[in-house]
């Protein structure tokens, strides 16, 4: 009898452990994934555009949303949408939209959209951004005593200086940017920086491009403004990549390395037939 009342809670345990372990399993099969999606304004050139980016988290990872599609609306005074564009997002889960349409009508500030529908794996997810619009310009600044500068205005849509706004400025180079004078400025009462430049840098037929940069800004988003000169100091193209020298790939090898050894080759070779050439003919003639 007790082995039967031991048998019977082996199995109700057991049953219990079953359920128990399938119903966690169904529910995590069932609960789908949380999409974030970030928005990012940049202004560059005269050109407004929106960096879209999407990731989840899978486990302990965090996965760039790839192929993920969103749709991108404008959002008006009485909260109502304008449909702007469906985007899908690349394999970096990241996509850059030309928004200039938007900015038709001028306004102060503006809002933007982004709408995730989900699926069966993903939740639905929106990210809404506003901003308010500025103008940066910059340009060179050569004194009397030829020293050069860079000075840059921030400004918004009415013209008003926006002041103490932390503002970069760098030289555009090839791999990563420097910073000019102290690299970070903040503009005063005026809305104005001026960064000295210190040391002229070398550059491609004397041309150098500094740019002003207002990064990541949570009323402006982040806008550019680049000035182009020709001060640097002009770098001589010392290049050989088109030109047939002895460090060269074999197809630009020099002529005369490639005409002498193939004489040389020719003349050994034709040299050593004329020999069998003869020694042919002093045994037939022996023979004879």
């Amino acid at each position: 009898m007790k082995n039967d009342n031991y048998i019977k809670q082996t199995i109700f345990t057991i049953c219990i452990l079953f359920f128990g372990f399938s119903s966690v399993t169904i529910n995590a099969k069932s609960k789908k994934l949380k999409a974030r999606i970030s928005i990012q304004y940049i202004k560059e050139s005269g050109q407004n555009n929106l960096a879209i980016a999407a990731k989840y988290k899978e486990g302990k990872l965090f996965k760039m949303g790839r192929g993920f599609k969103l749709k991108v609306y404008s959002v008006m005074d009485n909260d109502s949408l304008v449909f702007l564009e469906d985007v899908v997002l690349n394999p970096q889960g990241k996509f850059n939209l030309n928004i200039n349409k938007a900015f038709e009508k001028v306004q102060k500030s503006y809002t933007f959209k982004v709408i995730f529908a989900g699926s069966e794996k993903f939740k639905k997810a929106k990210k809404t951004i506003t901003i308010k619009i500025a103008n940066l310009t910059s340009k060179l600044i050569i004194s009397k005593d030829k020293k050069y500068s860079i000075e840059a205005t921030l400004t918004d849509v009415e013209g008003n200086p926006i002041p103490e706004t932390e503002v970069n400025v760098q030289l555009d180079r090839l791999f990563s940017p420097l910073p000019v004078g102290n690299g970070i400025y903040f503009t005063n009462e005026n809305g104005t920086i001026v960064a000295p430049i210190k040391e002229i840098m070398p550059g491609i037929n004397g041309k150098l491009n500094y740019e002003v940069l207002l990064k990541d800004n949570d009323d402006y988003g982040t806008i550019k403004s680049v000035v182009k000169t020709a001060i640097g100091k002009e770098i001589k193209d010392l290049s050989t990549f088109d030109q047939r020298t002895m460090w060269s790939p074999p197809t630009m090898a020099p002529w005369a390395d490639l005409i002498v050894p193939n004489l040389l080759i020719l003349g050994i070779w034709g040299t050593l037939v004329i020999l069998v050439i003869n020694l042919f003919r002093i045994s037939k003639h022996k023979n004879s």
